[in-house]
């Protein structure tokens, strides 16, 4: 009797349990102060989401089952190519690495390359398919590695693609980072590979106009497209074509949102019309092509310009023309605040989904945190010139790498890179490219990281970093 007293209550800690004994006594617990953020949704949310990452983390460490190793055997490519594809990219990296140093000879001697390691790791690729190097050479622009040290990274290398022809409004890696898809002021879209060389590998031409862009998650062969006339397009990469097509059920919008679940079990599409006065939200099956449900947005109908989910698609957070930042749930809204007078062009979660990045009209760079709700942690202004930040609004004006350290805001003519471990400072500054940068992605490979933005004049420029 005295071990449970002391246990459930006595000796100093009846004040914490009592209230606990007496809740089935108390009626309506849910206007009861000590009971009442138990019953709110937010708490719910906070305690669903918790309680998945555990999950994830612990399943994340248990070896995965045979059977559910079993992969797609529908892909043109195997996936063994697709990792000696990776290695060789890692590979020409670190040779190129070792080039900036004095080391790598014999002792007391110096090693004096006559030719970039990334061309001879491309010519061992080459021979290895029985062709000549010398011939085979891609036309397209690869200027030189520079290797120049740049805050926290050196620059290794850069390769440009030059297909474009008219200002670019979209860039973005592929999931796993073995492709790339652009798009253009004329609507067209250009699918290509950089790695062991640049090549086109498909081209489409949307006659509506391309407005957003989004490569589908955990899967490379597939890519989301919204054009002008509020349509979906889902190119399969596999084949070549544009396997289906999604269309919103309200007509005059353009799709300028897109983003999909980690599975790419669901997909949320955003739709507005020209003069952003009506906005609709529609969330997808991805399998069944059928429309689930209309997003509400509350409390008053704004245009949303960016969407972005959580790591297991629980969450979902959406920026607006109103500035307003909202979370879902289940895709119900459990939390928004005003964030910016200015419109919101692009909303991030952080990687460890405490908290939210947002980049607005007028050029800031804001980090908030989620719990408490819209507590202001961290703002930077990007841009000063708001018709600058106008012009630059096209594709992603900002993106995280997949370690949450650091994060690539495009800057005028050049792309810049912000470390965001405990604040949001400058650290490095890519080399410009003679045009105001629209979009930039990157993807982080093992030790290196390549960074890829796009201009008006038409070039995208994949840049090798070690960190």
């Amino acid at each position: 009797s005295s071990g449970i007293n002391a246990e459930y209550g006595g000796n100093g800690n009846k004040d914490t349990w009592r209230e606990w004994f007496s809740f089935p006594y108390v009626k309506n617990p849910e206007l009861n102060p000590i009971f009442e953020p138990y019953f709110q949704q937010i708490w719910s949310a906070t305690l669903h989401m918790s309680l998945q990452n555990f999950i994830s983390t612990v399943l994340d460490a248990v070896p995965l089952p045979a059977l559910l190793q079993w992969k797609d055997n529908t892909f043109d490519e195997t996936e063994e190519k697709h990792q000696l594809q990776k290695e060789l990219s890692v590979l020409k990296m670190k040779l190129q690495d070792k080039s900036t140093t004095e080391e790598g000879g014999l002792p007391g001697k110096q090693v004096t390359l006559t030719r970039s390691d990334l061309d001879i790791a491309e010519d061992f690729y080459i021979i290895s398919a029985g062709r000549s190097p010398d011939t085979v050479r891609s036309p397209i622009s690869e200027r030189g590695s520079s290797r120049a040290r740049n805050g926290t990274f050196t620059i290794l290398n850069h390769k440009d693609y030059t297909e474009h022809t008219t200002p670019l409004t979209f860039a973005q890696f592929s999931c796993e980072g073995m492709f790339c898809a652009t798009s253009d002021a004329n609507g067209v879209l250009k699918v290509w590979t950089f790695s062991p060389e640049i090549k086109t590998l498909h081209s489409f031409v949307m006659k509506s106009g391309v407005f957003a862009l989004h490569w589908a998650r955990k899967i490379d062969k597939l890519l989301y497209v919204g054009t002008g006339d509020g349509k979906i397009k889902i190119v399969n990469i596999s084949n070549r074509k544009i396997s289906q097509e999604l269309c919103h059920p309200t007509e005059g919008l353009r799709v300028i949102s897109l983003a999909s679940n980690l599975m790419a079990t669901n997909l949320v599409s955003s739709a507005t019309d020209p003069s952003y006065t009506r906005a609709e939200v529609v969330v997808w099956d991805c399998k069944t092509r059928e429309l689930l449900q209309h997003l509400e947005i509350t409390p008053c109908p704004s245009p949303v310009t960016s969407t972005h989910y959580n790591h297991n698609g629980n969450l979902l957070v959406s920026g607006a023309k109103d500035g307003m930042i909202r979370v879902y749930a289940d895709y119900q809204c459990i939390m928004g605040w005003q964030a910016h007078e200015a419109p919101l062009h692009t909303v991030k979660f952080s990687v460890d989904e405490n908290s939210v990045f947002s980049y607005c009209a007028d050029g800031t760079l804001t980090q908030w945190r989620l719990y408490p709700m819209s507590q202001m942690m961290h703002s930077i202004t990007i841009n000063s010139d708001p018709s600058l930040c106008e012009t630059l609004h096209f594709g992603c004006d900002f993106a995280l790498d997949s370690e949450g350290k650091f994060l690539i805001a495009a800057r005028g003519t050049q792309a810049a890179i912000y470390s965001i471990e405990g604040g949001i400072a400058e650290d490095s500054v890519l080399p410009s490219q003679g045009g105001l940068v629209t979009a930039v992605d990157w993807h982080v490979p093992y030790s290196t990281r390549l960074c890829l933005a796009a201009t008006v004049t038409g070039i995208a420029r994949i840049t090798g970093l070690l960190n």
